[in-house]
Formats: structure tokens, sequence, C-alpha cells
């Protein structure tokens, strides 16, 4: 048995049908979000944070979800509060970029003596991190831990 098809609608899916193709392309090749992840050393020596234009860039994307400064230093138990403070200071400016999409992560290490625990986040003269620089890091995406150095066996 043949299935014949009235003339006047096969005549109006020949001018449907491209519409119809184009709207299951669009669909099927229609991005997802996807994360960006900043990798970032302070012993770089470009500064506290990435530039400003590098975080811009990935947040004028229309696919990209979340931007993540990761800090990797594995050992900044040399700074002193006043140093953290100083980063902070400006890894605040990168975040104010797109405050709901820009994110900190990875492992801060502060002294293992005096942790993230001093009064003064303008302290000079001892290493470690001031509670209120530790608490604006641990709010923002970053962990702040102690120095272990490795034991010997």
């Amino acid at each position: 048995m043949k299935f014949k098809i009235p003339y006047s609608i096969r005549k109006s899916l020949i001018k449907i049908l491209p519409f119809v193709a184009t709207a299951i392309m669009s669909t099927a090749c229609q991005k997802e979000p996807y994360d960006v992840i900043i990798d970032w050393n302070w012993k770089d020596n470009l500064g506290w944070a990435p530039p400003k234009e590098m975080i811009k860039n990935e947040t004028d994307k229309k696919y990209v979800r979340t931007v993540s400064i990761n800090l990797i230093s594995p050992n900044s138990t040399g700074h002193t509060p006043g140093a953290f403070h100083r980063a902070r200071d400006t890894l605040q400016t990168r975040l104010d970029i797109a405050p709901n999409r820009v994110r900190g992560m990875g492992t801060i290490y502060v002294n293992s003596n005096n942790g993230a625990q001093l009064p003064d986040p303008t302290d000079e003269d001892n290493c470690g991190m001031s509670l209120q620089d530790s608490l604006w890091y641990t709010a923002n995406g970053w962990k702040i831990q102690r120095w272990q150095p490795p034991r010997n066996k």
C-alpha cells in the first residue's frame, strides 16, 4: 500500500523543512556552560593576582559559568599578614569583575607557628596571616592550612 501526500501539503513541507532543520541543528549545537580555572602562583613576580584583563576576557564569554583563581603556590609560609592583606585587596578587585562568577580555589599554606590567627592585618614583622584575612580567603573559596614540613624518617 502506497501512501500519497497531497500536493499542497508536500509544497508546504518543502517550504518549512529548512526552518525545521535549522531549529533542530541550533538546539543540537548549543554549547553547555563550563568552568574556567586560572592557575596562579604568587612567585611569578607578576603581582598578587592574575591580570584583570585575563579574568574579564573569560567572564565575557557567553558559556563560561564560573572563573576560579587557583593559587598554586605550594608554600607561602614566609608571607607576613601585611602581604596577605595586600594580596586580599588585589584579589578583591578580581572578584568584583563578576561577583557571582569569579571565585577562589586552592590551598594557601601559612606559617606553621603563627598560622592564620594573628590580630593585626598590617603586621610586617611576623610570618602568618591575620584572622580577618583568613576568614575572607575562606569565604571566597580558598582553603587556609598551616604548613607541615615533611618529617624525617
